[in-house]
């Protein structure tokens, strides 16, 4: 009996470990997928307002949808995505924006995290 509740425990234990990695390692997955499709979004979005052979984002509009259609396009996971626009200057070339993302936990709880970039298009 008493080999039983040590089997018990030590499993226990053992899958009270793999759940705890589970969770760290999706975090870190979810905010480096994050972190990356908004400087990719961002990026591809600012040189396409940029340079003259571009397809013709001409207002404030334009430039935001392009930015949130490049963005949801490289965000492949399962979570419920926030866009902030905090700062939008065409002209200027200028973009700040925060993306806030929610998903669940396997113990059927919510994370959020959250990034914020910056860019200034120093380009032509």
């Amino acid at each position: 009996m008493r080999t039983v509740i040590i089997c018990v425990i030590y499993i226990s234990s053992i899958l009270l470990i793999v759940m705890i990695h589970n969770t760290v390692n999706g975090e870190s997955l979810r905010k480096k997928e994050l972190s990356d499709a908004l400087a990719v979004a961002m990026d591809q979005t600012m040189t396409e307002v940029m340079e003259k052979d571009g397809y013709g984002i001409n207002d404030r509009n334009q430039l935001v949808a392009a930015f949130l259609q490049s963005m949801l396009q490289k965000v492949d996971s399962n979570i419920n995505l926030t866009v902030m626009i905090h700062k939008l200057d065409k002209e200027k070339g200028m973009m700040e924006v925060e993306a806030v993302g929610e998903y669940r936990l396997p113990d059927l709880g919510k994370k959020q995290i959250s990034i914020r970039r910056q860019i200034v298009f120093a380009g032509l």
